[in-house]
């Protein structure tokens, strides 16, 4: 990943009675604190921040799994002992997809893309349930045809039926149940 070679810090967030309420990692903090401050209920509690920088992502990576699962933040889901593992996960799914928690991908995310490179599919989950998707640019290409197709076919069958050709619309009908199949079993 191209962010892998940078240095990243690691970041505690304070509350004023010096309650450990998040630790994060980033290449620029101050960005982070205006996304945590516009996205999370608990900033207006933030006091006191201490940053710490480590010469690269995985470093800081590391250091954070660490931090999160000693000093245990109020705010922090993913490595945290006090929050449910149920929806935190990284196994291959019955379907053969490979689905990961996004909170786990952040730190995986060259990999991933190395593995969709190769042909593989990846689904991204949000609280369990599969949020997003990751495949190469050829797979994602002929996803693309096989919907363009599909939506031309779902068009043709009304216009073939005004003007009264049934077999043709029938036939049309099935091309199209064929086209939908098949783009559903490749995503």
């Amino acid at each position: 990943m191209w962010l892998d070679d940078k240095p990243t810090a690691l970041y505690r967030l304070y509350a004023e009675d010096g309650t450990l309420l998040y630790i994060g990692i980033s290449h620029q903090p101050e960005a982070r604190f205006g996304q945590h401050s516009d996205s999370k209920e608990w900033w207006p509690q933030v006091v006191r921040r201490e940053v710490e920088w480590f010469a690269d992502r995985p470093a800081a990576a590391a250091a954070e799994v660490v931090a999160i699962r000693t000093e245990d933040p109020e705010h922090n889901g993913t490595y945290s002992p006090r929050r449910s593992r149920k929806s935190i996960r990284h196994v291959v799914a019955e379907d053969g997809v490979e689905e990961i928690s996004m909170t786990l991908a952040r730190s995986r995310l060259t990999g991933l893309v190395r593995k969709v490179e190769g042909g593989g599919v990846v689904a991204l989950l949000n609280h369990g349930r599969r949020d997003a998707y990751m495949v190469s640019l050829a797979e994602y290409r002929r996803m693309e045809e096989d919907m363009r197709i599909a939506d031309a076919l779902r068009r043709l069958p009304g216009v073939l039926s005004a003007g009264g050709d049934t077999d043709a619309a029938r036939i049309l009908d099935e091309a199209l149940a064929l086209a939908k199949q098949r783009a559903l079993s490749s995503s």
